[in-house]
């Protein structure tokens, strides 16, 4: 092959995009989304390992690019807090019975290096609101990727007084943390 021909074929292949740049679906495949906040007793914790959710992403090797058209929904029901009372006051607090879903959609997002950053609106007993939202990317065990982050959340801000138990002896805090780690593909 003469120079001028392989300077050719490399110019040709310089204009086609990167094999592994093309946007992709992406699915939840396994994880858990946790609630956790505080009380004037204790410090609690409710568990969901059922979320679901899809989006549209590119990766180049084992890093996303970009990341577009996320949702997520979690079933209020499936948020155990390991303690049967506790489970109720949550799904009567949160009105699981008329709004059995909290959901995420992602407006928008930039991906730098392993950070994705990102903008949406957070639907909570019916009320949407929007939220910032910061997650890590990281390669998984098996294809695809973990992502793994946090956000704050204020009850009332979504119309949920917060729980009291005990005859109102026992009352949470109204600021939650909802925190994610899930692997998808």
């Amino acid at each position: 092959m003469t120079s001028f021909a392989r300077l050719l074929s490399l110019a040709a292949l310089a204009t086609l995009p990167a094999w592994n740049a093309v946007p992709q679906p992406f699915s939840i495949a396994s994880g858990t989304v946790r609630v956790a906040g505080t009380s004037n007793v204790h410090d609690w914790r409710c568990t969901s390992s059922r979320p679901t959710g899809s989006f549209q992403g590119e990766a180049n090797g084992t890093s996303l690019t970009s990341v577009s058209n996320l949702t997520v929904t979690i079933p209020v029901a499936t948020l155990d807090c390991r303690n049967g009372t506790m489970n109720s006051n949550l799904r009567r607090a949160m009105n699981a019975s008329a709004q059995p879903t909290v959901r995420f959609a992602l407006a928008s997002a930039t991906v730098s290096g392993r950070t994705i950053s990102g903008n949406g609106q957070l639907t909570i007993n019916g009320t949407t609101k929007p939220v910032a939202i910061r997650a890590e990317a990281q390669a998984a065990d098996g294809g695809g990727f973990r992502l793994t982050g946090s956000v704050p959340v204020v009850m009332s801000q979504f119309g949920i007084t917060p729980p009291v138990a005990m005859m109102g002896t026992m009352r949470t805090g109204d600021r939650v943390t909802v925190s994610f780690d899930v692997v998808v593909r």
